[in-house]
């Protein structure tokens, strides 16, 4: 269990500081992991190679015949700077000390980009090995496409640390692979991709992202101190031991690996509790959407249908309300789909597997966190025969059999916890020279909007601050659409005060936001559609970084206006309407003098987007895709989408 955990995680250890074990750092002429054959280093600023020998060694780094003579501290430490270089290589990097050498090969001069944020950038080419069905969209096809040999990556192991470390431990630059990309970010790999193609020099990336995580904790502590009345800020543990530390958090890992694994995964394929003849008379029985019922995170469901013979050949339809979350649904016996996240369960059943008499409608219900539920109303429960004239109640008299997980041993959260991944994930990178950062972050702060709105630029010019390059080009994804909500279909806004102060950041220089409002899947959190996001971020790097002539934003608004009974928004070139996938949030809305938005309808000609309104009698103000999943979108001709927006109309 533990290998195949680590495969996936990286587990490595992230030292803390020279101070924390000097003999070990001390030992050997070593340098950083990021340095291994196969690197990146940045073109065109100088380079620094940095690492830890004896005290007062000397130390001579070359590459390519220029040659930088150091002497180490008293400390061991050590760092050379060699002169910038352009496009490049490949290269050998030796560093020689006085007993040692250390020789690097297939070193590339190119672009070094930083990627981090949380799942959505960590969503790996094959996904989740603990979420079924997880994988990006046509998987085996982009596996076929991964010989770029300048293009390189680095995966940062994933450890919280309560004091920013000085390297990582055990990790190495790769060339692209089915190996290598299987568990890496799909939507940095098709950044790097993109670019590579476009620009025909070597792509480095920097992967360091993890799920759920908060953007506290990917603050600096100089930055989290300035936000201590909203953060928990705690000081380091007490007598820190980075060994106890390393193990506690290694089997923490494994504990939550074991966990989420068995949570998601049935023992075996066949399941007898879903069997037709299975014996559930020692389970209890319950209205499955009363109040009352209470189900654990994890749970089995059976309710027994009759269907008389005149019907039994079918077609037959299956509602199941909306199940909360990772469901897999089965009659008698044979699954019929899974959903990993809550959308409305509604099947198509197969002809013939209903039978004639008794029948047996199976759900297993799972979740991470919290309690599994059947929502919804009584009358989204029935199994109905297509023709309308045969249907049969499902709301009630199942039988079910908790069956909570527990006991893995101790899971913590450190990686939630103010700048732990900044320590353990990013500083040990700082001295690495880089082109510039993407980010994928911010479903976990859609509560904390206004926050989110001070902490996400102050990070930006923080981490800018480190690395010490000037105004390095931060790009980042725009949080898409989706569904959020049990009762599918009720108006919910929750993510839009997000998406809104994300697209404020863009007041910073060297900035750029790809809208994705249009590729979300409503009932998934990580779309599968990698290929676009990395696109649309490539499209921005060329843009900000390269300054290349491309269409990388899409339509914004330039006025809006009162015209007749009609409020008319107006942008500098054609655009056009598109109907989202599912959209089931108002798109167009308009408010009078009390600020509140009503929905409205909406129509496109030419550059011109005109709305109308039965209800609002004098607008004052109109507000475009202002809910989680709308129900339209506007592109340019170049396919990209307008961000949300709210504006005043003109006086």
């Amino acid at each position: 269990m533990r290998q195949l955990h680590h495969k996936y995680l990286i587990l490595f250890l992230v030292c803390l500081t020279a101070m924390a074990f000097p003999q070990q750092l001390m030992a050997q002429l070593r340098c950083p992991q990021l340095f291994s054959d196969h690197m990146v280093l940045q073109r065109d600023i100088p380079i620094s190679v940095w690492g830890w020998a004896n005290p007062l060694e000397k130390i001579t780094v070359s590459l390519d015949g220029s040659e930088a003579l150091v002497v180490a501290d008293e400390k061991g430490e050590w760092v050379a700077k060699l002169p910038k270089r352009p496009v490049g290589g490949p290269y050998q990097l030796t560093v020689k000390g006085a007993n040692e050498q250390l020789v690097f090969s297939d070193v590339l001069m190119g672009d070094v980009w930083f990627a981090s944020g949380q799942s959505n950038m960590e969503h790996p080419m094959a996904g989740w090995p603990w979420i079924p069905y997880s994988g990006i969209n046509d998987y085996e096809k982009e596996m076929a496409d991964v010989d770029y040999h300048q293009v390189r990556l680095f995966q940062v192991p994933k450890m919280p640390m309560p004091v920013p470390a000085v390297d990582y431990e055990e990790s190495a630059w790769s060339l692209p692979s089915e190996e290598s990309l299987e568990l890496f970010s799909s939507t940095a790999w098709f950044f790097a991709k993109q670019l590579n193609q476009q620009l025909n020099i070597p792509i480095g990336i920097i992967h360091g992202s993890w799920g759920g995580t908060p953007i506290r904790s990917w603050l600096s502590a100089e930055v989290a101190t300035q936000f201590a009345k909203e953060l928990d800020l705690q000081p380091p543990p007490e007598n820190f031991d980075p060994n106890d530390w390393r193990n506690a958090e290694l089997a923490s890992l494994d504990n939550a690996y074991e966990r989420r694994m068995t949570i998601s995964f049935p023992k075996t394929d066949y399941l007898p509790e879903m069997a037709l003849d299975f014996d559930d008379s020692g389970w209890q029985e319950t209205n499955p959407i009363d109040e009352d019922t209470h189900f654990e995170n994890v749970v089995w469901a059976r309710k027994e249908v009759r269907v008389p013979e005149k019907f039994a050949k079918g077609p037959f339809e299956l509602s199941l309300g909306v199940l909360n979350r990772e469901s897999r649904v089965y009659v008698n016996g044979q699954e019929l789909g899974f959903f990993l996240y809550s959308q409305p369960a509604k099947f198509e059943v197969p002809v013939g597997l209903i039978k004639p008499g008794k029948n047996v409608i199976g759900v297993r219900l799972a979740t991470p966190f919290g309690v599994t539920s059947f929502e919804g109303d009584a009358e989204a429960f029935v199994l109905s025969h297509i023709n309308g004239k045969f249907a049969v109640s499902l709301a009630d008299s199942w039988r079910f059999q908790n069956d909570k997980k527990e006991g893995f041993g101790t899971i913590t959260n450190h990686y939630s916890r103010p700048t732990y991944l900044y320590n353990g994930m990013v500083a040990p990178a700082t001295n690495y020279g880089l082109k510039g950062f993407i980010w994928y972050q911010g479903e976990a702060d859609a509560s904390r909007a206004e926050l989110y709105g001070k902490m996400f630029p102050t990070m930006i010019s923080d981490w800018r601050t480190k690395w010490g390059l000037g105004d390095l080009a931060f790009l980042f994804v725009q949080i898409t659409s989706i569904e959020t909500s049990h009762d599918i279909g009720t108006p919910n806004s929750s993510w839009s005060q997000l998406r809104q102060v994300q697209k404020e950041t863009l007041k910073l220089p060297n900035t750029g936001m790809a809208v994705t409002i249009d590729l979300g899947d409503p009932y998934d959190v990580h779309p599968k559609n990698k290929v676009e996001f990395g696109r649309r971020l490539a499209l921005q790097a060329l843009d900000v970084a390269y300054n290349e002539p491309v269409e990388a934003n899409g339509p914004s608004p330039l006025s809006a206006s009162l015209e007749g009974k009609e409020v008319v928004v107006r942008f500098s070139a054609n655009i056009e309407l598109k109907k989202n996938r599912v959209g089931l949030g108002a798109s167009f809305e308009l408010a009078g003098e009390d600020g509140q938005f009503l929905p409205a309808t909406g129509e496109v000609k030419g550059n011109k987007l005109y709305i109308h309104s039965g209800t609002v009698a004098e607008p004052k103000a109109v507000r475009f895709d202002w809910s989680n999943d709308p129900e339209y979108y506007i592109i340019n001709k170049a396919g990209l989408p307008a961000s949300p927006f709210v504006l005043e109309l003109d006086k």
